[in-house]
C-alpha cells in the first residue's frame, strides 16, 4: 500500500514541486494551503508522515503541530520553515514535531529524511507486533512502566507521554546502568543516520521527559545525565 503524505504549504510553487515530487516517487499525496484546513485533513484522511510549513494563514503550523498531538496523531511530523535559529528549530520540536528542515532544502534531503521517519515508523509497528518480550512493569524510584500497555506512571498518577518520550524510556531501560549517547537515540528513535549536529534534538525530548517523571527535573533522580556522554539509568526494581 502506498504511503499518504500530507503537504502543508502556502507558497504554490513550492507546494506543487514538493507534490509532483512525492507523486513521482510514488507516494500518495495530499495538499493544504491553511493551517486549519491542514488540521482537518491530518484528522479526517489520517497521513502516514505530515510535512508542515510554520507561516500559514488561518493557523500557524506550531499550532497545528500542537494541536494534532493533542488530537492523538502519531504520524511523524516534519517542519519545513525559512526560520533557521536554533530556538525556532527547539521550539518547533517541542511542538511534537520529529524533524525540521530549514528552506530552502534539496528534494534529496527531503526525500531521505521522509523514508528514515517512515523506516522507524515501520520498526515501531513491528516492535509493538513483539511485545511478548517483555517481562512485565518496571519499577525506578517512583515510577512504573508498562511495556505491554505503553504506560507508565508516576506514583498513582498516569502520565501521558509523547511517543518519543516514550521510546527514549524504554531504550534506557533496556539499557539500565549503561549510559545511552545522544548519537544512537537520534538512530532509534529519530530513525537519523548522519547525525552531525542534531544532538540538541534528544536534549530538548530528554527535558520534555524529565518535567513529567521527575520529582524535580532540575535535580533528576530517574535519569541521569553523564556529561559529555549520554544519559542513563542507574538501577530499576
Amino acid at each position: 500500500m502506498r504511503k499518504r503524505i500530507l503537504v502543508v504549504e502556502d507558497e504554490p510553487k513550492i507546494r506543487e514541486g514538493i507534490v509532483d515530487a512525492l507523486t513521482f516517487q510514488g507516494f500518495e499525496v495530499l495538499s493544504a494551503e491553511r493551517g486549519d484546513e491542514a488540521l482537518s485533513k491530518a484528522i479526517m484522511q489520517h497521513p502516514d508522515l505530515i510535512l508542515l510549513d510554520i507561516m500559514l494563514p488561518k493557523l500557524n503550523g506550531l499550532d497545528v503541530c500542537e494541536n494534532l498531538r493533542e488530537s492523538g496523531i502519531k504520524a511523524p511530523i516534519i517542519f519545513l520553515s525559512a526560520k533557521g535559529r536554533e530556538s525556532d528549530r527547539i521550539e518547533g520540536l517541542e511542538k511534537g514535531a520529529d524533524d525540521y528542515i530549514t528552506k530552502p532544502f534539496s528534494i534529496k534531503e527531503l526525500m531521505a529524511r521522509i523514508n528514515a521517519h517512515l523506516r522507524r515508523r515501520e520498526l515501531d509497528k513491528v516492535e509493538a507486533l513483539n511485545q511478548d518480550k517483555r517481562s512485565g512493569p518496571m519499577r525506578v524510584k517512583d515510577l512504573t512502566v508498562d511495556f505491554d500497555a505503553r504506560s507508565c506512571w508516576l506514583n498513582e498518577k498516569r502520565l501521558h507521554l509523547s511517543e518519543k518520550e516514550f521510546m527514549i524510556l524504554k531504550i534506557l531501560c533496556e539499557n539500565i546502568g549503561k549510559v545511552v549517547d545522544r548519537e544512537t537515540l537520534l538512530r532509534e528513535v529519530w530513525g537519523y543516520k548522519n547525525v552531525g549536529l542534531e544532538t540538541r534534538t534528544v536534549d530538548v525530548t530528554i527535558g520534555k521527559l524529565r518535567q513529567k517523571i521527575e520529582k524535580n527535573a532540575s535535580s533528576p533522580e530517574i535519569i541521569k545525565t553523564k556529561r559529555g556522554k549520554g544519559y542513563i539509568i542507574e538501577d530499576a526494581i
